[in-house]
């Protein structure tokens, strides 16, 4: 078990890490990154994101020990693993309007093309006229 003087201590050192991330120059991009998966991956219910930030807090913190070049190659890796994250999420979408959107024509084009007349013979128009 842990004393107090340890959780303290973790704690401190969470909130360093906290400061540091918050204050990196890629921060901005990476919350950016976050909230455009969010918003394709329907993860808009309040509930659900609570459930996730909970998890994500219980876990252990990563030591504020990381050197400003390892911070910036995590910040680097995150974005862009959230880039392709929404890029993967988006995929789908994507296929599934070009799938509609082909239906739609074909659609538009079985409405338009069908004959307009009553007689489906294909005399009545076409044929040789007779003459007397």
């Amino acid at each position: 078990m842990e004393s107090s003087n340890e959780k303290k201590g973790v704690e401190d050192e969470a909130d360093a890490l906290k400061k540091r991330i918050s204050s990196h120059p890629l921060y901005g991009l990476l919350v950016q990154n976050h909230m455009d998966c969010l918003k394709v991956g329907s993860i808009g219910d309040v509930e659900q994101t609570d459930n996730m930030k909970q998890k994500l807090s219980a876990k252990k913190p990563i030591s504020s020990s990381l050197s400003q070049p390892e911070l910036d190659q995590f910040m680097e890796a995150y974005c862009l693993a959230l880039s392709k994250l929404k890029e993967a999420l988006e995929e789908p979408q994507h296929e599934t309007v070009a799938f509609i959107n082909s239906m739609h024509l074909q659609l538009r084009e079985l409405t338009t093309n069908y004959p307009q007349t009553s007689d489906p013979s294909p005399t009545s128009s076409g044929g040789k006229e007779m003459t007397n």
